[in-house]
């Protein structure tokens, strides 16, 4: 087969899409040595970020860099090109495209919770993804839930659906204190215990529930802890910067912005927990990524998480402060149930590796060319 990827989110530092780019392409490269794969990248460094050279990989740089031009206008004609048997487009489908594709949904947060987006992201998001879901000969959905909810909604017919579960690297490992403090120290000046969350500081991410929480948290336990808070601040982030200052927790919150991804398997084993109340989520990379590295896991009973952690995390209610805090204040003050949850944790995310989405992946590439075999 001659398969092309038309990648999105590589070099962008854009979180979970991002990452599933990167582990999938660089495990279908360690698995498959058969088939061509034709990477299409709306730049050099995103070409570059894969740090894949081999004989059944090519790289096609869609020109100019504004993608406004380069996807409506150049995309195709590069496919055309190439003489791909198809393409498979990992976060949206291009608006035209001349080969026929597979389409991977990672969630539907912008029909579910429209609050959570600007008018015109929303629109043009939504526009897209309907397309993909219209046209693809199959979607690739992260999680069972992601399946049922798109059958649900759109009346899809469920053989056209195929579950690929995200994954979680290698390099997430539970890291003992002596290669965890000197860079938690002196790189990003972390010093005693901390709570930790990981991921877009945006509105259906609950962050200002997260502070909330932490506040009731520190008031029931008179504990040192301080928060700390990975990701980048998006449209929807504001209230962030009132809660803080409303319940004066300017010196207990510690915000890092963008973390290197070589880096955070250190700051999540640092940890005492690790709290992700998400209001919507299609898969929860980070909940996996935490669990990896031995973290005791806070997150919502919601979507797709509790299909993911199992009975490895507590899960809550993401729309109650009380209960966050709760599950927060459990952890903080059990140590027979942080060990349990440690353990079903480490035990959990075993599960999830990138060389079985891209098993999968390339499963579902083998059934659609080959329908009837």
């Amino acid at each position: 087969m001659k398969i092309g990827i038309f990648l999105v989110m590589a070099g962008r530092k854009a979180g979970g899409p991002e990452t599933y780019e990167h582990g999938l392409v660089r495990s279908l490269a360690e698995i498959d040595h058969k088939n061509e794969y034709h990477l299409f990248c709306l730049g050099a460094d995103a070409a570059r970020s894969f740090r894949l050279s081999q004989e059944n990989i090519s790289y096609h740089v869609l020109r100019p860099g504004i993608r406004w031009i380069s996807i409506p206008a150049v995309l195709p004609f590069a496919i055309r090109r190439s003489g791909i048997d198809f393409l498979h487009a990992t976060f949206v489908p291009p608006p035209y495209c001349p080969a026929k594709y597979v389409f991977t949904v990672h969630g539907i947060d912008m029909f579910e919770h429209p609050e959570f987006y600007p008018s015109f992201v929303r629109w043009r998001l939504n526009q897209l993804i309907r397309t993909g879901l219209r046209k693809a000969k199959l979607v690739l959905c992260v999680s069972e839930t992601v399946k049922n909810i798109i059958a649900e909604r759109f009346k899809l017919p469920r053989e056209r659906l195929v579950v690929s579960y995200n994954a979680v690297g290698s390099q997430f490992r539970a890291a003992e204190s002596a290669e965890v403090l000197p860079v938690l120290q002196q790189k990003y000046g972390i010093q005693g215990p901390y709570a930790l969350y990981v991921g877009k500081l945006q509105a259906c991410k609950n962050i200002v529930r997260i502070l909330e929480a932490f506040h009731q948290f520190l008031q029931e336990t008179q504990s040192d802890m301080k928060l700390v808070l990975v990701g980048r601040r998006t449209w929807t982030s504001s209230g962030i910067d009132g809660t803080i200052q409303r319940l004066q927790l300017a010196d207990r919150v510690i915000e890092l912005g963008y973390v290197a991804h070589d880096d955070l398997p250190v700051v999540y084993s640092g940890a005492s927990m690790f709290v992700f109340p998400s209001l919507s989520e299609g898969f929860g990379l980070p909940v996996l990524e935490a669990m990896a590295c031995g973290v005791p896991v806070v997150t919502s009973r919601v979507d797709a998480l509790p299909e993911i952690t199992g009975d490895a995390a507590l899960l809550v209610d993401p729309y109650s402060t009380e209960d966050i805090a709760g599950a927060m204040h459990r952890i903080y003050s059990d140590d027979q149930l942080r060990a349990t949850l440690r353990e079903r944790g480490l035990e959990r995310a075993k599960l999830f590796s990138w060389r079985r989405t891209a098993e999968q992946t390339l499963s579902a590439y083998t059934e659609m060319m080959n329908p009837h075999s």
